[in-house]
């Protein structure tokens, strides 16, 4: 999907839902969308300052979390940096695939019984969740080849 299609997609959703979807966390989320990998928020400001050159880390810190809060974006704990959302409505977060060489991050499905199976087994240790982050680390394929040759 083109990043004027997905940034419209959001904006339908915004309105549908009385959300205000701002220029800056239009351009926020564009900055991830265009660049397709991990940015650190001042990868983020940098990228955003090109474009609007007085722009400081609190803007781009609140457009970060409005797109967090509703999903748009995620944010990958093990580097404090951001990706790109599930695409499409519902906006939900996924677990993620991390490889630890060349730093790709891939968005996965998880089965709802494999999901409720992990709540099941938390709430048999005494422990509710509140947040199910996933984020697995390892070698993508292309690294794996390249360690092979």
């Amino acid at each position: 999907m083109s990043t004027a299609n997905y940034i419209q997609r959001v904006s339908d959703y915004c309105n549908q839902n009385k959300l205000k979807f701002t220029p800056n966390r239009a351009a926020v989320l564009a900055i991830l969308h265009q660049h397709q990998q991990a940015l650190s928020a001042y990868d983020i400001l940098a990228k955003l300052q090109q474009q609007q050159q007085n722009t400081k880390p609190p803007t781009v810190y609140r457009a970060l979390d409005f797109l967090l809060q509703y999903h748009f974006i995620q944010h990958i704990e093990s580097s404090s940096r951001y990706i790109i959302g599930h695409q499409h409505a519902p906006f939900t977060p996924q677990p993620l695939l991390i490889c630890t060489d060349c730093k790709s991050v891939t968005q996965i499905s998880l089965s709802e019984s494999l999901k409720i199976e992990l709540d099941q087994f938390a709430g048999q240790q005494g422990f509710r969740l509140h947040s199910q982050s996933y984020e697995f680390q390892g070698l993508c394929s292309g690294c794996q080849q390249g360690q092979v040759s």
